[in-house]
């Protein structure tokens, strides 16, 4: 049969692109792939809650496939940085839980055939001094504290995108994050390849918090936080298989 016409444009692909072959219509995926702020994301949506032990795999392409059917996720990318036991609930036991979340988190979605990698940044840890929280300030008040501060992931998720996009890997790029730092780079990515759907997911809670301006301003779409019935609805099974070993969920996840 003859190829009559094919529509292959990505703005026609995240609103229902088709190509025609003989009589038969058959729609184009948008091939998506998704950047998760990993710091952002958990201080946003899951601290405090029982759904860390979470399948990205399994919200992500739920998020997707509620703003469009037609995507086709084809790799997630995770930034985050190995935490300190210094500044942790838990000491060591929590930096082995992030460790073997990690692990799990790779060997699960790729058994369920959507590749996962993880992007490390650094963590640091440094005393500073800062002003006593008071009205007036005290200018001759400081106090001593720790700060922990994380360095590298918004440059990370920049260069991976803009490469991305550069190399054609994709038609759509979906932002987990409420970091307005990423709007230089969405911007360039807009501009460049103007057909290039960008879509940005903020993992905030509670009605006081609003998604970032800038990165609204830029994206096709906007989606408005995650409900706690779709994390709760993607978690890891309790004891994933790895390569190397099964893993259980942390106990006091």
């Amino acid at each position: 049969m003859k190829l009559i016409q094919w529509i292959l444009g990505r703005k026609n692909r995240l609103f229902g692109g088709f190509f025609i072959y003989g009589n038969c219509i058959r729609r184009l995926p948008i091939k998506t792939i998704a950047y998760v702020d990993g710091f952002n994301l958990y201080f946003g949506s899951l601290r405090g809650t029982a759904y860390r032990w979470l399948d990205l795999s399994a919200l992500v392409k739920r998020l997707c496939h509620e703003q469009n059917p037609g995507c086709e996720l084809l790799s997630i990318k995770y930034y985050t940085a190995d935490i300190k036991a210094k500044l942790s609930s838990h000491g060591e036991a929590s930096c082995k839980a992030q460790q073997d979340y990690l692990l799990s988190l790779q060997a699960y979605s790729k058994s369920n055939g959507i590749p996962l990698k993880v992007v490390k940044g650094k963590y640091n840890i440094q005393p500073k001094e800062y002003y006593a929280h008071q009205e007036p300030v005290d200018f001759n008040q400081k106090q001593a504290v720790w700060v922990a501060e994380e360095k590298q992931t918004d440059v990370a998720i920049a260069v991976d995108l803009l490469c991305d996009a550069f190399d054609n890997h994709c038609d759509q790029v979906v932002i987990l994050s409420n970091d307005s730092d990423l709007a230089p780079a969405l911007s360039v990515v807009k501009s460049r390849w103007p057909d290039m759907k960008i879509g940005v997911v903020a993992p905030i809670r509670g009605e006081g918090r609003q998604p970032s301006a800038d990165l609204k301003a830029i994206a096709d779409w906007t989606r408005h936080g995650i409900k706690e019935q779709e994390l709760k609805t993607a978690q890891l099974p309790n004891k994933v298989t790895t390569r190397k070993r099964a893993i259980s969920k942390p106990e006091h996840w």
